[in-house]
């Protein structure tokens, strides 16, 4: 037992300032279990060097140092105790024990996980015969597997005053180099079924060549205020699947494993130089990514994508990483959107040093304009300028459509007449509906017209023309139907708006397309 104490003299500190220094290298706070858990995994080290067998070995991985173990057994054990507020050197009381096989040490830590389960309402509780409390029975449990680790080392004539001091030094040698970066650590990202059920985890790289669904995180930041969007400009040279820089969404990547989508901020403070919460954060979408780029490359994704309302400029993304992002471009959501639809060709942006760029449809991801994500985000953008102009557009429309059925009913009721077609959309709680109508069963009169119904209100006759035959009456509805599917619901409106208002007097809108 003298050797013992003095080891405990020697390291007893200096053990649990190991523990607490290897925090840095945990994403999630350990408790009694998982302590137990590693416990069981150095236990295991052990076992593999004294019986070691192929069949049972892990590949590429040399475990053949039996002091290193038994130490890292020893350190494990020390911690435990003093989580549980045990005194290790109450160890003093157990001299006459001198077991020393190590079948003994799984016995004892199948009763001690059993006693802790227990203590932390894990499993029922039982009583331990022959002790008073399960505090008792796990400091007993504890002290036993201290002391049959120790005499373990001894039938092998180690020192383990010096072996642990070995082991101290390769840990912090290892710290170091995690503090500094130096230490090369592969990426891992949690693995999941195609119901997002979790498997497991495995390197990023695999997860790619070999198909395994994983969760990413995207951000979009915006200006409300100024009805501008910022664009990340991606270097090539980071994941090498474009050859060209091309804008993508402000911020985004893979979450390593463990993480949440909470901790999905991390992506826009390493991208972006901002540190935010994700309380700021407003979900856009979920998207499911099945797609195969090349043998080696497959893309399953479960996607979630966020908003963010900054009221800055482009010159304040400053402190980005360089090595994944060349710049960032500032650019008119207006504007990129009717690049997006094709309705322009090019479109004016000013990148983070504050130089002018002319964007074109070729600058921008075509992998996200095909599958229609650009579109699907920046329509779902919160833009309170406006927005309160398309309210107040609606009121107005609303006002005077409702006064025209009042003066002139019969250009809005056809008791006689029938609905030859119809074509329904639902774009954002506002539901439109495109019809066809022989206003009177005895006649050739037809009319085209939008009907929209907005907070449960229907606004009938938004765009309208008349026809005295059924000719030209397919195509003018064809071209509503395309206005309705193509369009956000603010440039819907204001083409609405202008073709009712802006145009009196002068050849409508719609007109022009005829």
């Amino acid at each position: 037992m003298k050797d013992i104490i003095k080891f405990l003299d020697v390291h007893y500190k200096s053990a649990l300032k190991l523990v607490s220094d290897f925090d840095i290298t945990k994403n999630k706070a350990w408790n009694p279990q998982i302590y137990l858990n590693e416990l069981y995994v150095q236990l295991g080290h052990v076992y593999n060097v004294l019986f070691a067998n192929e069949n049972v070995n892990e590949n590429k991985r040399k475990i053949d140092n039996l002091g290193d173990e038994l130490s890292d057994v020893l350190l494990q054990l020390i911690n435990l105790a003093k989580i549980m507020n045990i005194n290790m050197y109450d160890i003093k009381d157990y001299k006459d024990f001198k077991y020393d096989n190590i079948n003994g040490i799984t016995i004892l830590l199948g009763q001690l996980t059993e006693a802790v389960m227990e203590i932390n309402e894990c499993r029922f509780k039982k009583s331990r015969y022959g002790f008073d409390s399960s505090y008792d029975f796990v400091k007993d449990r504890l002290f036993k597997l201290f002391i049959i680790t120790y005499n373990i080392s001894k039938d092998y004539k180690l020192d383990m005053i010096k072996e642990f001091d070995d082991m101290l030094k390769d840990a912090n040698g290892f710290l170091d180099r995690f503090r500094k970066g130096n230490n090369k650590v592969n990426e891992y990202i949690d693995i999941y079924d195609s119901n997002e059920n979790l498997l497991g985890y495995c390197e990023k790289g695999k997860a790619h060549k070999l198909g395994y669904w994983h969760k990413v995180f995207g951000c979009l930041i915006y200006n409300s205020k100024r009805h501008k969007v910022f664009m990340q400009l991606k270097n090539p040279n980071y994941n090498k699947i474009n050859k060209i820089p091309l804008l993508e969404i402000t911020a985004g990547g893979h979450l390593i494993s463990g993480e949440t989508l909470q901790n999905g901020v991390r992506e826009i403070k390493e991208e972006t130089g901002f540190t935010v919460e994700y309380e700021e954060l407003t979900f856009l979408e979920k998207r499911k990514c099945n797609k195969t780029i090349s043998k080696d490359y497959k893309i399953k994704e479960f996607q979630y994508y966020y908003s963010l309302d900054l009221n800055i400029q482009v010159e304040e993304f400053k402190n980005f990483d360089t090595s994944e992002v060349l710049s960032f471009v500032e650019i008119d959501i207006s504007d990129l959107i009717k690049l997006l639809n094709g309705k322009i060709k090019n479109i004016k942006g000013k990148n983070s040093e504050s130089e002018d760029m002319i964007i074109t449809i070729d600058d921008l991801d075509q992998a996200y304009i095909k599958n229609g994500l650009y579109i699907s985000l920046l329509t779902k953008l919160n833009l309170k300028r406006g927005k309160g102009i398309m309210q107040r557009k609606i009121r107005k429309l609303y006002r005077t459509i409702n006064h025209q059925k009042k003066r002139k009913p019969e250009e809005f009721y056809f008791d006689d007449g029938k609905v030859c077609n119809s074509k329904d959309y639902n774009k954002d709680n506002i539901k439109y509906s495109v019809q066809l109508v022989n206003t009177d069963r005895n006649t050739d009169n037809y009319i085209v017209c939008l009907l929209a119904i907005i907070n449960h209100k229907p606004i009938p006759q938004l765009l309208k023309k008349e026809f005295n035959s059924k000719r030209g009456t397919n195509k003018y509805f064809n071209e509503i139907c395309a206005l309705v599917e193509n369009n956000t619901n603010q440039e819907i409106i204001d083409k609405c708006y202008e073709d009712k208002f802006l145009n009196m007097g002068k050849v409508s809108f719609f007109s022009k397309l005829f």
